[in-house]
């Protein structure tokens, strides 16, 4: 994924307009800082509803535009993760082991990753 700032205020702000709390149905906002990891079609963001305190971790598949609009997709990137946890083995072991290393933690991955970036 080419990760420019146009690109990522587009992908941020489609985020945006869809992401309500689980929990009280308000809008959740979205912005950089809730980015926690962005690997090549992955990103995987930390976001807290300011309505009732609920933390959310949300999973976003990316996929370059050019290849959505030319109908060249593929299967795992028609995945729905919005409801459930849909993940390919790749990104199954990347997040397996970033637990691992944290020991079953987000909290501890989020909290290390925005001191990293700091």
């Amino acid at each position: 994924m080419d990760v420019n700032p146009h690109s990522l205020h587009v992908i941020l702000s489609r985020i945006r307009e869809q992401v309500r709390c689980p929990q009280c149905g308000t809008k959740v906002p979205v912005d950089f800082p809730a980015v926690k990891v962005a690997e090549e079609n992955i990103m995987l963001l930390q976001l807290k509803c300011e309505s009732c305190g609920a933390f959310i971790v949300l999973q976003v598949n990316v996929t370059d535009q050019e290849v959505a609009v030319a109908g060249v997709v593929k299967r795992d990137h028609l995945l729905n993760v919005s409801s459930t946890v849909s993940l390919t083995e790749v990104e199954m072991h990347t997040l397996r082991s970033a637990l691992e290393r944290y020991e079953g933690s987000f909290e501890r991955l989020f909290k290390d990753i925005g001191g990293a970036t700091k």
